[in-house]
């Protein structure tokens, strides 16, 4: 979720906002501002009902806001890093980044969210009764309806599926029970889309029967549920594929080769002798890489074309020069952060490996956890031994 316009920061975490924010804001005023207000507290002009209405939804917006916080500043408290909050039309998310190596912390940073919305709800619910012994009924039903769509919105962020706080929470126990973190991803990923699904079946109920507004948002929900729950089902099994390894063990060798060549002669004179891997292409003039290149992508070029096609025409792009290169004793998570199909891996100067998406793609795929490996040996060809 993109930040349409940036708020600030609190507490050194950055807080930005998605224009949907606007659309959840006006769409709570105008259901409290022309519905519920006038029917709990009548006898008030409707510009009243408004105001009251409107400063509701700030406040809400406000209440949303503490939620993440709690979040970010309980992450910050366990050495995690906050990237930030954005807040959207389904609340807000916060974004930390690192790997949690500890139920407890999980269990942690997911309750206080909660926990946070609840006390809100209650707070205002104790609030309102005062107010409206003072008189103020107009404040203490706004009161009231903000309890309400607090403790609500509590309540269903801890059902216990992904990627609601309530699946973080249902994660982390299962985490701690078991040992096993990625059965634990599966099951709460599972639970995320089953609650999409029904979200989904009661949206369309919804929308059949006349009501479009609600069974719209409801078909929203549905899909920001299971589309996260899918998303950290795969994160989670990258992380059981390639969390306890590092770069190294998953790069292919590096070979640094011409790239002028035609895929027939390259093949002859390169792929034969280095068949596993990632041909590092240098260019012409020698200003520069003019990317990488592996024996499959030669093989699928047409028998006709081979001649004459040269093998820089078929190569994967380099990363940008102002992104840095891969080392070998990073994590191999540390490619998540990165961008490009063919990532360069550099020991001191030389470049000593490739990491390709392709390569990734695949390992995750498979679902089997990458095991450890030396790479001594992965050592780039040097330029005087190329063939003429």
């Amino acid at each position: 979720m993109n930040d349409s316009f940036k708020l600030g920061r609190v507490g050194g975490v950055k807080i930005g906002a998605n224009w949907s924010l606007l659309v959840l804001a006006l769409m709570v005023a105008y259901f409290l501002a022309t519905s519920r207000l006038p029917a709990d507290v009548p006898g008030y002009p409707q510009s009243a009902y408004w105001l009251a209405a409107v400063l509701t939804s700030v406040v809400l917006v406000l209440g949303v806001l503490l939620h993440e916080l709690a979040h970010a500043l309980v992450a910050r408290r366990a050495k995690l890093r906050v990237e930030g909050i954005t807040l959207w039309f389904m609340g807000g998310v916060t974004r930390i980044d690192g790997d949690n190596t500890k139920p407890s912390v999980e269990l942690a940073v997911a309750l206080v969210g909660p926990l946070s919305s609840a006390a809100l709800g209650a707070i205002s619910a104790g609030l309102s009764v005062p107010v409206a012994r003072a008189g103020w009924a107009l404040a203490a039903g706004s009161l009231r309806w903000f309890a309400l769509i607090s403790l609500l919105l509590a309540g269903f962020n801890l059902l216990p599926a992904s990627p609601l706080d309530g699946g973080k929470v249902l994660h982390g126990a299962l985490w701690a029970v078991t040992r096993n973190r990625w059965l634990a991803t599966r099951l709460t990923a599972g639970a995320g889309i089953a609650l999409g699904a029904v979200c989904a079946g009661f949206g369309l109920v919804t929308f059949a029967q006349g009501d479009q507004p609600d069974g719209l948002v409801l078909l929203l929900m549905a899909w920001f549920v299971m589309s996260s729950a899918k998303r950290e089902e795969v994160a989670g099994r990258a992380q059981y594929v390639l969390g306890d390894v590092n770069v190294s063990d998953i790069m292919r060798p590096a070979v640094v080769a011409p790239g002028w060549l035609t895929v027939a002669a390259f093949w002859g004179n390169w792929v034969t002798q280095y068949p596993e891997a990632a041909f590092v292409l240098e260019r012409w003039d020698g200003q520069g890489l003019a990317g990488v290149v592996t024996a499959q992508q030669l093989a699928a070029v047409p028998p006709g074309l081979q001649g004459s096609v040269r093998v820089q025409d078929i190569a994967l792009p380099p990363p940008p020069d102002s992104q840095p290169a891969l080392r070998p004793d990073e994590p191999a998570l540390a490619v998540a952060g990165r961008s490009g199909l063919a990532l360069p891996v550099r020991y001191g100067t030389a470049i000593v490996g490739v990491v390709l998406a392709s390569d990734i793609a695949a390992m995750v795929a498979r679902g089997v956890p990458v095991e450890h490996r030396t790479w001594a040996s992965f050592r780039p060809a040097p330029s005087a031994s190329w063939p003429a």
